[in-house]
This record gives C-alpha cells, sequence and structure tokens, in this order.
C-alpha cells in the first residue's frame, strides 16, 4: 500500500473533507450512501452477502445495511485501527484483517456481491491482478464485483488527489487500464459508468439536484460478473 492507514484511522474522515476544498460539499456520507445506491440500483438480484474490501473505517458498511438489509455484510482491510472504528460503528457487520491475498481464503462461502471504493489506487500497479484475480475466486457463479475509481480526466478531481494527504504516493487508474485488469481476471460483462460529482445539496431537492464539475463526472464505476 502507499501509505499506512493506521496513522490516518482516527482522522480520515477530517482529512478526506479537508481535500475537497472549496469544490463540493463536506457531507462525506452523502458520496457513501450515493454509491451503495448505485450498487443497488445496478443488480437484478438480493445479495446473500456482501463483501467490502478495503473498508476503512466502515462508512459505507453503515449505508450497506440500510440498502441491503436482508443481507450480511462483511468488510476487510488492511488498517487493524481502522477495522476497531468499523467495527465499533457497525457491530452487526463481520469484519476481518487481511495483508496479502491468501487472507482471502478465509472466507469459505463465495460472495454474491463484491465492492470496492477507491481502494485500487493505493494498492502498487505490480499488484493490481493478484488482487483482482483473488476477488474473482471468492465471487459466487454470477456475482457482481464493484469498483469505484477517481477518474483521471477530471481536472477538478485530479486537483484534489494531487493534494490529498491520504492520496500521497498513489496514481490513478485510467479507465482502459481498469478494463483490462477485468477483463485478465475472467469478468464478464463488463461495463463502464461515469458517475456524478456533487458539488452542493439542495436543502429541498436534496442530492437529487446535481451540479457537474466542468461537465466531466468524478468518478468512474466498474462492473463485471463472474461467469
Amino acid at each position: 500500500m502507499s501509505l499506512s492507514f493506521d496513522s490516518f484511522a482516527t482522522s480520515y474522515d477530517r482529512e478526506l473533507k479537508d481535500s475537497l476544498g472549496p469544490f463540493c460539499n463536506k457531507n462525506i456520507s452523502l458520496f457513501a450512501e450515493y454509491k451503495i445506491k448505485k450498487v443497488a440500483s445496478s443488480l437484478s438480484y438480493i445479495p446473500a452477502n456482501i463483501l467490502e474490501f478495503g473498508c476503512g473505517t466502515g462508512r459505507n458498511s453503515f449505508f450497506m445495511q440500510k440498502w441491503f438489509p436482508g443481507s450480511t455484510i462483511y468488510g476487510c482491510d488492511i488498517s487493524e485501527k481502522s477495522l476497531e472504528i468499523a467495527q465499533s460503528i457497525n457491530p452487526a457487520v463481520h469484519y476481518d484483517k487481511i495483508t496479502s491475498t491468501t487472507d482471502l481464503s478465509r472466507y469459505k462461502q463465495p460472495f454474491d456481491c463484491i465492492f470496492v471504493s477507491n481502494v485500487f489506487h493505493h494498492i502498487p500497479f505490480n499488484e493490481h491482478q493478484i488482487w483482482l484475480d483473488a476477488l474473482y475466486g471468492i465471487l459466487s457463479k454470477n456475482g457482481t464485483i464493484f469498483i469505484f475509481e477517481h477518474n483521471p480526466y477530471n481536472p477538478v478531481t485530479k486537483y484534489i488527489f494531487k493534494n490529498s494527504e491520504i492520496d500521497k504516493g498513489a496514481a490513478m487508474l485510467y479507465p482502459s487500464y481498469c478494463y483490462k485488469l477485468l477483463k485478465c481476471a475472467n469478468f464478464a460483462k463488463i461495463k463502464r459508468k461515469y458517475s456524478l460529482f456533487f458539488t452542493w445539496r439542495n436543502t429541498v431537492l436534496e442530492y437529487r439536484t446535481i451540479i457537474l464539475v466542468v461537465s466531466i463526472r468524478s468518478t468512474i464505476l466498474y462492473a463485471g460478473r463472474k461467469k
């Protein structure tokens, strides 16, 4: 990994808010719930279980329980301190520390859905395929993986990324590269969707009212299904 997230465990949310600067709403929970809702609306089935790979302090897990009330939620991360915070926030979620791909073998049951949000840009490029292959291995047949990554073509996203303390040493992934990773991992029905960038929230229309930064969306969602 490009940095030790144990050192950011207690300050991660603050660092993330600070990195956004004047460009968007500082309510980072909006971003988390938006992604989970995006996944929920994309699935044609109700997953029995969901794994969040790189769950951090559990912000996404919180909304997974809301939007997937009938699913068993799991989370894994390399940061033990982040997992302690996540467990205190979401006691019903099953969390595990992982440090290598072999740790994923502890999951005896395959997952119907795997969720990965802004994780791969923190993993060294020479390990990307290894991790994605391992995630493919623990996905159930016809299960779906959802990967959110920053859009490297959005100038505001690039500025935020460059000046973010939590992204020091990281590198953004380009769409063609992500598609190739999924293809090489044997995923089928690979899709790429550009997600919206929230710059402000209208108190009347809530976050259905969205302004796009220079008409380029800030996040890319990649999805693939196991054959």
